[in-house]
């Protein structure tokens, strides 16, 4: 595995995963704007800064509020765009820029005693919310990027996954019993024919520190099952990650089906298939994790407002 310059760490696909923005959409970002301009490892893969993160976050959520892209990019170069320090993600200088690659890489060596030295230092330094942010979903989309690249085997990609797994289970544990008065429950995991369960792990441990109770249902469960647990345990809603997209037209059909329980779905495929989702009454969670469950929050405070009016007009 290629050793990639500290200052220039985030695959294009966890970038897209940390802003928002889709692969698709930052390559012709860049062949039609020159920005952002990424370096490039010694196998030709694109790298970006912790910087250009920032700026790539920017620039995204400006343009989702309607301004068009290239009159803020030429904003950007020019200096007339003020970009503030996204407050969940602690600035790192020197080698901890890089922290996520380097637990990445003691983790494919099988160093399982320098991994724990090294997410413990970090545990001890950061919040859960920005250890989840900075360190376990970045790492997370980078061994999957080595394993699509085949930069490591299919038993190093397990090895860091599970390590990650565990820690979120660990994490998930502890909040939950931090939190023992939950007002209301939500159910977590994934659908049939996908097993990563990186993802629903953390939308459920940041759900239990914001005071809600995540039922996490695990990987690859027919939707049926969804459908009864919302029966039988009244959830006030479900939250699914997608990571594949095989199979999710057909998937989002069966999850329509589930009535009176607000289903978000979230996770990597989400982003190319917003307009699906909403085409079958589903509400789509996209970007940073963090961002994600500010507009989950949102959304169900949004409809707690409602239901006293709607029960006043019945």
């Amino acid at each position: 595995m290629s050793k990639i310059a500290c200052d220039a760490s985030y695959s294009i696909a966890a970038v897209s995963k940390l802003t928002g923005v889709s692969c698709h959409a930052l390559r012709v970002w860049e062949r039609r704007y020159g920005f952002p301009v990424p370096a490039r490892s010694p196998s030709g893969h694109r790298r970006f800064s912790a910087d250009q993160v920032h700026v790539i976050r920017k620039v995204a959520d400006l343009a989702r509020g309607g301004e068009p892209i290239g009159n803020l990019i030429e904003s950007v170069r020019s200096g007339q765009l003020v970009l503030d320090a996204v407050q969940s993600e602690p600035r790192f200088e020197g080698a901890e820029r890089a922290m996520f690659e380097i637990l990445v890489d003691r983790l494919a060596s099988a160093d399982l005693e320098g991994a724990d030295q090294i997410y413990d230092k970090l545990a001890k330094q950061m919040s859960q919310l920005d250890l989840i942010t900075t360190v376990i979903n970045p790492a997370m989309t980078d061994i999957g990027d080595r394993w699509y690249r085949r930069d490591c085997s299919i038993y190093q990609e397990r090895t860091v996954t599970g390590f990650l797994r565990r820690k979120l289970d660990h994490m998930l544990e502890t909040a939950q019993r931090a939190n023992p008065n939950p007002k209301r429950i939500v159910l977590v995991g994934t659908v049939q024919g996908d097993r990563h369960q990186g993802g629903a792990l953390m939308f459920g441990v940041l759900v239990e520190l914001a005071g809600w109770r995540a039922l996490d249902l695990g990987v690859d469960l027919p939707v049926s099952e969804y459908q009864k647990a919302a029966l039988a345990w009244k959830p006030d809603a479900i939250g699914l990650s997608f990571v594949l997209s095989r199979n999710i037209n057909k998937r989002f059909k069966e999850l329509s089906l589930i009535r009176d329980v607000p289903v978000f779905v979230g996770g990597r495929s989400i982003l190319n298939y917003q307009g699906l989702a909403r085409k079958h009454g589903l509400i789509p969670l996209f970007g940073p994790i963090a961002d994600s469950i500010i507009a989950f929050q949102a959304e169900m405070e949004s409809r707690s407002r409602r239901a006293p009016a709607e029960d006043l007009v019945r």
